[in-house]
Formats: C-alpha cells, sequence, structure tokens
C-alpha cells in the first residue's frame, strides 16, 4: 500500500499554508502551578471579534497528576464566546475560555481541583483561523489563585 503525504512547502498544497503569515500552531507559554493555588488564569494579547481558535495544552503537576487536552471556540462580539467545546483528560483540566469587558482580550481558566501542594507546569498552544495578525499572540499576565470565577474582568 502506498502512502502519500505533503508538506506545508510541497508545491501542491493549498495555499493557505504557504501563504500563511504565522505559524501553524504558537505556544504561548508553560505555566507554574504551585502550592496554595487551584486556580491558573491567563490573560491573551488576543483582542478580536472574528477569529475561530483552537487550544492544545499539556503538562504534569505533582499530587495533581496529568493535564492534556484541547478547546475551540469563536469568540464574537462584546465579550460573547459562541461554539465553545472543552475536551479534558486528566484531573487539571481547562474550565473556560472568556474574554474580558472592555479589551475582550481572550482568557484561560484551568482547575488542578484543589489548592494542596504541587507544582508542575502546562504548556499552551493556540491556533487561529480567520484572522491575519502579523505577529504572534502573547501572554500580557497570568495568576494562580482561589478565585471561583473569572480572575480577569
Amino acid at each position: 500500500m502506498a502512502i502519500f503525504q505533503r508538506t506545508i512547502f510541497d508545491g501542491s498544497s493549498p495555499n493557505a499554508f504557504s501563504n500563511s503569515t504565522m505559524p501553524m500552531m504558537q505556544h504561548i507559554g508553560e505555566f507554574t502551578l504551585r502550592d496554595g493555588n487551584r486556580y491558573l488564569d491567563i490573560k491573551t494579547s488576543l483582542s478580536t471579534t472574528s477569529a475561530m481558535l483552537f487550544f492544545s495544552y499539556w503538562g504534569y503537576m505533582y499530587n495533581s497528576a496529568l493535564c492534556s487536552g484541547y478547546a475551540g471556540c469563536y469568540p464574537y462580539s462584546g465579550t460573547t464566546i459562541i461554539n465553545k467545546h472543552i475536551y479534558n483528560t486528566g484531573s487539571t483540566v481547562l474550565t473556560d475560555i472568556y474574554k474580558i469587558d472592555g479589551t475582550h482580550n481572550v482568557c484561560l481558566k484551568f482547575d488542578r481541583g484543589n489548592n494542596g501542594y504541587s507544582e508542575g507546569k502546562i504548556n499552551v498552544f493556540i491556533s487561529i483561523h480567520g484572522l491575519d495578525l502579523g505577529s504572534r499572540v502573547n501572554v500580557t499576565s497570568f495568576a494562580q489563585n482561589n478565585t471561583v470565577g473569572q480572575y480577569y474582568s
């Protein structure tokens, strides 16, 4: 059986690959969750009302086990996010994707289930469809906290 493969550099690949102005998947950071903090909220520089987003994340927390999964959403007008889907494996999970009032920056909220002793890392990646940013998405701040709701609001 023959195996057929194309790369992003192959002339027969869709033009969207070869003309892309940014990487297909950007690593936006590696975040630590430490003792005394149950939640991690991450605020990005992505301010949009018209882009389809895909997030991938993975890591390991001592005493909180594996964290891996992916999510997709469509940030819409105002602070609305529609068609939000989150898939997690492990005990540390992504619980919400939200936008901040006023600036509409996209934020992520992780929950490790308790605030006892732990340390470890979560790596977060983003892919964007429908918006030509011309530069990478950055994390403007993050907070290890015990706030049940949206930390940034």
